[in-house]
């Protein structure tokens, strides 16, 4: 599915992307940019000193954006899209066009997604700039190249099995180590890591970096407050529910909780914010659209709690909460979400763990 960029789009049923669910806002709850959307490899000023582009990605989900921030002395650019040749086109476009006026100086990573760090290694092989991210990025990426791979794909099969899945090729296929490796250009050098709170100064002003977890542990927001700029990478989309998982290998026992306590904390940002996403259009509305993706998950926890009153495994819970057939890397993002969904629950005191028979099953409590 290509996620629609036309805010009134909104008849078609609700599908499942890479990211996530498709839910958009109600018409006129969001203000989108009335400007259109870059071509590939070609870039258009959005802000005084923030420039807008797109690297085409070869998936349902057919573009990430990208931002330009200009420096004294060049520009940084924040997320980079996946190893993938039309990627690499576009990036060799922006870099005739705009990198031989203002000189790439810095590649900034938002989160561990492939789709976000996926060229960072190119980039920085081709044109010789420094890597930056967080800290726990930086560990998730260093353990994916490193050898924690091979053990993430032996823990994968028993972790699935014990939430229902019953399809071991189809977890083996999913989750071989060079399937990740495929999609990205390698482990960049990292020597500077950003960190919650703290103040970096590119293009007008200062941008400040928010930690802000539940879709990828240690994900960087970036808001410029003097400019009222928010750029959100995956944490809030306007047109998707990102996807909030609970997978092998978690530090996070409860990202839908952590999730849901980042909203809160951006939507603390001044009513007026322009949000720069990772997908689709840039808006205005930050407030209505945490209010909305937050009612969403309270509604998806009510649905949940009042199906386990009998004993249920995550698989038996897909088709009362996502809208069609999930296969391939779908049904797993869908595993992830139903078990965000139900950790969270677990935590909150309203639904019981109990492993039976090697299958981890969660009941309500009374």
């Amino acid at each position: 599915m290509n996620v629609p960029d036309d805010p009134a789009n909104t008849a078609a049923a609700p599908t499942v992307t890479a990211e996530g669910e498709a839910f958009p806002s109600a018409p006129r709850r969001l203000q989108f940019v009335e400007m259109a959307a870059p071509e590939a490899g070609k870039s258009v000023s959005i802000a005084p000193g923030l420039r807008w582009a797109r690297i085409p990605l070869p998936l349902d989900l057919n573009h990430i954006n990208v931002w330009l921030l200009e420096t004294d002395d060049g520009c940084v650019v924040i997320d980079t899209g996946l190893a993938a040749s039309i990627g690499k086109d576009a990036w060799e476009s922006i870099e005739r066009e705009y990198f031989s006026q203002r000189p790439l100086r810095a590649v900034v990573v938002t989160h561990i997604h492939p789709d976000h760090i996926g060229l960072a290694a190119w980039l920085q092989e081709r044109i010789g700039v420094p890597v930056v991210m967080s800290r726990r990025t930086y560990e998730q990426a260093n353990g994916m190249w490193g050898g924690e791979a091979k053990s993430h794909f032996s823990a994968a099969e028993e972790f699935f099995v014990s939430h229902g899945v019953t399809d071991a090729m189809q977890i083996r296929s999913m989750f071989r180590p060079e399937r990740f490796a495929r999609m990205t250009s390698g482990m960049p050098r990292v020597e500077q890591f950003i960190a919650d709170e703290q103040t970096v100064r590119w293009g007008e002003g200062e941008w400040t970096a928010l930690e802000t977890n539940g879709h990828a542990e240690g994900h960087l927001c970036f808001s410029n407050p003097a400019q009222r700029l928010l750029i959100s990478g995956d944490q809030v989309l306007p047109t998707i529910s990102s996807n909030i998982s609970f997978m092998v290998g978690n530090g996070d026992p409860n990202p839908l909780g952590s999730y849901l306590s980042s909203l809160q904390r951006l939507r603390a940002l001044p009513e007026d914010t322009l949000v720069l996403p990772a997908h689709g259009v840039p808006f205005r509305g930050l407030r209505q659209r945490i209010d909305d993706l937050t009612g969403h998950h309270l509604e998806q926890l009510d649905k949940v709690a009042a199906l386990c009153v009998e004993p249920k495994v995550a698989m038996d819970l897909l088709p009362f909460m996502f809208r069609r057939q999930l296969k391939d890397m779908h049904l797993f993002l869908a595993i992830g979400e139903a078990l965000a969904h139900l950790e969270y629950l677990v935590h909150a005191g309203r639904v019981r763990r109990e492993v039976r028979a090697g299958r981890v099953t969660y009941i309500t409590l009374e």
